[in-house]
């Protein structure tokens, strides 16, 4: 199956339906084929190359929508571009992906100034290149050829880890779409009533809801760049039923409601992925938003849906510090240091093997082979089960620290800093030490108008995990860096802290 047949899915099933929102602007699902089928169209004529490789990079609007679902339709490549990746690093990623045409909002122009590649412009107007619009009037009423075939091709090519110098390209093919829109379908049940706000970047997280919610014949409302009190008028005013967001987006939003006694009655599933959340967190989010916070896992190498996670499971208290089960297509173990598959209670890494894996790394055969070692993709992320198949991530194998002989995971330390009710975001991090050999220290950030001390931090985790495991210095800073896809990472941190320290000597 072609993950773009899912648009014709809901065609079928709503064809005057609305299947886009943006703003005022609403496109019903005849409409949006329509539009896709025109741009496709016009790819296949401007692109005649199968498989040609087509940058976006553009705001969460409904031509950012077209450009991608077209590039689907076409039989060529989508290459997601971050606009919060400097113009060099976006060079890397156009150069490595040998991109035949780059399509983009006006105001992101000057990151493709040195870009000697065709340019499609999505929003905005100018004199340089043509506009998604310009495209599907002069394409109106023309269908793609049907060329398309799903045991061989490449749907996209996302970039992850290091994206200067020497950018590492994740081939996902359509059987990895496939898989993850029919877990997200089984696991999470959307429906013709859904109305899935995507406020999370569309060339990240939010972009694999599309499909899924559109096979069903249910509305995307889109929303870019917005702060938690539009974001909460928005889920009010359209009746959101369902959105995915990072844990980061969910807790600005839950202080928001907490302060103006927002509701969202209509919403079904609040999903959060990308980083853990504290348990802690995770029950004030079910006390503000409902019984409706549900769980995903995955990565760019297995896209989303590793294992998943239901409201309805997650409201179970010894789920809480759980990603969910393994989804129902896929293979998840636990594997020790000598490739053997450890039981339950027992942590090593997360490996997983099947159709959502990707096809191997772009020009990276020597990197894709130490990846995918007899059809298992090791994820890089430790983990264990529990007795009834849930799963747990204690972090990365590179985070792991050694302390004292011991083996401490940065994400129980977390855990347990996040129980206090001062702390309202933490990372851990390791630092040189000449006794302890890596020493055990935290950034917080915290709670509003808190004047806990470090003493008192680093006083209480020691209670809960013991002098190892606990913090041997608390840092204080107003807020978490994030990397170009909102993430949390450690490396940021520790970079963020040094300099702290750089300025505090």
């Amino acid at each position: 199956m072609i993950p773009i047949k899912m648009l014709q899915r809901g065609l079928r099933i709503n064809a005057q339906g609305i299947a886009l929102v943006d703003g005022a602007l609403t496109l019903t699902y005849a409409e949006l084929a329509q539009q896709v089928d025109a741009f496709a169209h016009y790819l296949q004529e401007a692109l005649p190359e199968p498989q040609a490789r087509v940058g976006i990079c553009a705001h969460n609007n409904w031509q950012h929508v077209i450009a991608m679902l077209g590039v689907f339709a076409s039989g060529h490549v989508w290459v997601p571009l971050n606009p919060r990746n400097s113009r060099e690093e976006l060079g890397g990623i156009a150069a490595a992906s040998e991109l035949s045409l780059i399509v983009t909002d006006h105001d992101f122009l000057p990151l493709f100034e040195s870009q000697d590649r065709p340019l499609v412009l999505a929003a905005g107007t100018t004199g340089k290149g043509d506009t998604i619009s310009a495209i599907c009037e002069r394409h109106a009423g023309r269908r793609p050829a049907d060329i398309l075939k799903p045991d061989q091709g490449i749907m996209a090519i996302k970039f992850t880890g290091g994206t200067t110098g020497n950018p590492k390209g994740v081939m996902q093919p359509y059987r990895a779409f496939m898989n993850c829109i029919a877990s997200m379908l089984t696991v999470f049940g959307f429906d013709q009533d859904e109305r899935m706000l995507a406020v999370a970047p569309l060339t990240h997280g939010a972009g694999t809801f599309i499909l899924p919610v559109l096979a069903v014949g249910g509305s995307i409302v889109l929303l870019d760049g917005a702060k938690a009190p539009r974001i909460s008028d928005v889920m009010i005013e359209q009746r959101i039923t369902a959105s995915f967001m990072p844990p980061t987006l969910i807790y600005s939003l839950m202080d928001h409601a907490i302060a103006k006694g927002a509701r969202y009655p209509a919403l079904r599933h609040l999903i959060y992925g990308a980083a853990p959340m504290p348990s802690s967190k995770v029950r004030q989010a079910q006390e503000v938003f409902g019984p409706c916070l549900a769980a995903i896992y995955g990565q760019t190498e297995a896209p989303t849906m590793i294992t998943a996670m239901t409201a309805r499971e997650l409201r179970d208290e010894q789920h809480v510090g759980s990603v969910g089960r393994p989804c129902p297509y896929n293979d998840v173990q636990i594997m020790g240091p000598q490739g053997e598959i450890l039981p339950a209670g027992e942590t090593g890494e997360v490996v997983v093997r099947g159709d959502l894996v990707m096809r191997g790394y772009l020009n990276r055969p020597d990197l894709t082979a130490e990846t995918i070692v007899d059809g298992w993709l090791h994820t890089g992320d430790l983990g264990a089960f529990d007795a009834s198949g849930y799963l747990t991530l204690k972090g990365r194998s590179r985070d792991v620290i050694i302390s004292g002989g011991f083996n401490v995971y940065p994400a129980d330390v977390e855990a347990a800093l996040a129980l206090h009710p001062d702390v309202r975001q933490v990372s851990v991090i390791a630092r040189e030490d000449d006794y302890w050999g890596e020493r055990v220290e935290a950034a917080v950030v915290r709670a509003a108008e808190s004047s806990v001390t470090p003493e008192e931090l680093i006083a209480f985790a020691r209670a809960q995990v013991g002098p190892v495991r606990s913090p041997k210095a608390i840092h204080f800073l107003n807020e978490m860096p994030t990397n170009p896809v909102g993430k949390v990472t450690r490396r940021d941190v520790l970079r963020v802290v040094e300099a702290l320290e750089k300025e505090n000597a």
